[in-house]
């Protein structure tokens, strides 16, 4: 009689030790993608941001660990799919979501469907070679030429996602058993959390259409850009940034809030009669309204616009970059264009013009639309000297790169305002 095989798996399936190392050799290679928020430092980014980085991984790893347990020994079918579909969900958003709170709630995503996905491997040396892989691949992203090594980096991570599926439910967990009941409401608890984080990504995310057509930036072959401000009209930064803009024969694009038109309709009338293109952006410029299907606030603006300043404006820009596709339906039937960005100076939560400065010029390209704010939800006597420090420094980098600041509408070639409201 022959010895029994002391491997369960090796009993139970002939060909699972194969199976089992190229499992291994995947989990490996997934694990490595928790690591992704780092790549965003290649940019130099700033301080607040590597903290961030470094938080995203923490709390990717530890939401890792936290799925694996939950899942238990074995990995069924139905939890490595969500798991799979959770992970090309966070995928997806880091290839088009900026760095910041979401780089932390992208982390804890791809860190539980790493977890719910791939577990622990069965030893260290078999996941050696998948790790050896991912590392040597985020090392050379991280010093490379790569224009967006965050989106390349998941090309080469995602590799690990249809060999853990493929090969992985085929294969018994580490106990030998094949694993049911409680991993199934776990995967559904982590797909319903990614198709959440895909509605939270789309409707927060100031370049994503998927709830409406959005003009994020113009032609990348002309050296223009457009310098927004949105928040005002604001007495007296508005103006002063204008004085700012014309002394260097410039003019800006200036989204205003309607409440603060009612409040200070000289100052609003003023830029546009200076040259300056003025926009639409909300009536109150809150954090709840956009969700009203109707979205009221978009007519009520230009209803302020047109008492008093006699136009309706034709672009549009939606408080915090958030829209529905009701908002979006609500524009369009207007003849409006949603106007967002695609350089943030991040000056409402700065203090440093100089900051703000660099951050814009690290990020600004031909065609850029860069978001900066004459005011601050509308309020019409906000402090906004650092946008007054930061503005020469912008101008100054401007001319050096080449680049000539002008209005949205001559950048991208949209109508300045309606013909009629």
């Amino acid at each position: 009689m022959d010895a029994a095989d002391p491997n369960p798996t090796t009993a139970s399936t002939g060909a699972a030790p194969a199976r089992r190392s190229v499992l291994d050799a995947a989990i490996g290679l997934a694990w490595c993608s928790i690591l992704w928020p780092l790549l965003f430092l290649a940019d130099g980014a700033p301080s607040r941001e590597v903290v961030t980085a470094w938080i995203a991984v923490a709390a990717g790893a530890l939401a890792a660990v936290l799925a694996d347990r939950l899942a238990g020994p074995a990995r069924t079918p139905p939890v490595r799919l969500a798991g799979w579909a959770a992970a090309s969900a966070g995928a997806l958003c880091v290839a088009v979501t900026p760095a910041g709170l979401s780089t932390v709630i992208l982390g804890v995503l791809i860190g539980g469907a790493v977890g719910l996905t791939a577990g622990w491997p069965t030893s260290l040396r078999g996941c050696a070679p998948g790790t050896a892989i991912g590392l040597v691949a985020a090392v050379a992203l991280f010093l490379g030429p790569a224009p967006d090594p965050v989106v390349l980096w998941f090309v080469v991570v995602a590799t690990a996602a249809p060999v853990l599926t493929a090969v992985g439910i085929r294969t018994p967990g580490r106990d030998g058993s094949a694993g049911v009941g409680r991993p199934r409401s776990v995967a559904a608890v982590v797909a319903c959390s990614a198709l959440g984080l895909l509605a939270w990504t789309g409707a927060n995310d100031p370049q994503l259409s998927w709830f409406g057509p959005v003009v994020a930036h113009g032609p990348r072959d002309v050296g223009t850009v457009a310098l927004t401000f949105d928040d005002g009209p604001n007495v007296p930064y508005s103006l002063r940034i204008a004085d700012v803009l014309e002394s260097r024969g410039a003019r800006g694009t200036f989204f205003l809030v309607g409440k603060a038109i009612d409040a200070e309709p000289a100052a609003a009338r003023e830029l546009m009669e200076r040259g300056h293109l003025v926009g639409n952006h909300s009536y109150h410029h809150d954090y709840w309204r956009w969700l009203d299907p109707g979205y009221p606030e978009l007519d009520r603006t230009q209803d302020a616009f047109e008492r008093h300043l006699g136009v309706c404006p034709a672009l549009y820009r939606p408080p915090h970059g958030q829209r529905t596709p009701f908002v979006s339906a609500q524009v369009a039937s207007e003849g409006m264009r949603t106007i967002t960005w695609d350089v943030s100076g991040l000056d409402w939560s700065l203090t440093d013009g100089d900051e703000v400065a660099r951050r814009i010029l690290a990020r600004v390209q031909p065609g850029s639309i860069v978001l900066l704010h004459d005011g601050l939800d509308g309020v019409a006597d906000a402090d906004r000297q650092v946008v007054l420090d930061a503005l020469p420094l912008i101008l100054d980098g401007l001319e050096e790169r080449g680049l000539r600041p002008v209005r949205v509408d001559e950048l991208v070639d949209v109508p300045d305002y309606l013909p009629d409201c």
